[in-house]
């Protein structure tokens, strides 16, 4: 989040309201990859239950548009983790997903054997663990330009990436839009500075990653994670006054 927060008018809702929720299937029976790759799906979102409580509280709502209150969704988080020592091969693993992962996988991991690469393994302060993969994270439009993608991201980190020597990314637009390779160019350093707020650094060809054996990203996530205690602080005070 930055010093001058946003216009916090154009906001939703009440960005303390908004929960986590953690999404893994997989079949009973194992096949190709199943053992060795785990997607994970996180929605960021606030529960209709939960708004209309806080609606009952602060406004002066009627039943009725209370119980028309829907959930309100404020982003996705896809992340895939690869088991180092799974029974398959984990780079056949993370090439079989999609091809933004795979790129991921032939620049950290080693091809031919499917360890780390060497460069990779000598970034990391203990190389020894399973790789979790940030695939994106996807803010639904109206909650973009508040500085939120971080402290959601951080979030979720910690909870998936227990036993994980490193998370890896690929910053790039999410979006979907058309663009030149100045501006895929652009927006790679931007977010590149974006995710390097909770710990994220510059490995190559475009790939960052979070070194999890490390204090300072935890100490990162927890200066983030202040500045949305005052990101909701700010919010209520202009809407609860």
């Amino acid at each position: 989040m930055t010093s001058v927060l946003p216009d916090l008018t154009r906001m939703p809702a009440d960005p303390s309201l908004i929960s986590l929720g953690y999404h893994h299937e997989h079949t009973l029976e194992a096949f190709e990859f199943d053992d060795t790759l785990e997607v994970w799906t996180v929605t960021a979102r606030i529960d209709a239950d939960v708004l209309a409580e806080s609606l009952a509280v602060h406004s002066d709502a009627d039943q009725e548009t209370l119980d028309a209150v829907e959930d309100i969704a404020v982003g996705r988080m896809p992340f895939v983790r690869v088991r180092m020592f799974g029974p398959e091969h984990p780079f056949f693993a993370i090439d079989s997903y999609t091809g933004d992962v795979a790129r991921i996988g032939e620049t950290v991991l080693d091809v031919a054997s499917g360890e780390f690469d060497p460069a990779f393994e000598a970034a990391l302060s203990h190389p020894v663990g399973d790789l979790l993969v940030m695939d994106r994270i996807i803010l639904d439009p109206a909650w973009r330009g508040f500085g939120l993608g971080p402290v959601l991201a951080g979030s979720a980190i910690r909870r998936l990436a227990q036993d994980c020597v490193a998370v890896v990314c690929e910053p790039g637009d999410a979006d979907g839009r058309e663009m030149t390779d100045e501006q895929h160019r652009e927006a790679a350093a931007k977010l590149g500075r974006l995710w390097s707020r909770i710990g994220f650094e510059s490995f190559r060809q475009g790939v960052h990653f979070l070194d999890c054996h490390l204090q300072h990203p935890q100490d990162l996530l927890a200066e983030r994670r202040k500045e949305f205690v005052a990101l909701c602080r700010s919010w209520r005070d202009q809407h609860h006054p």
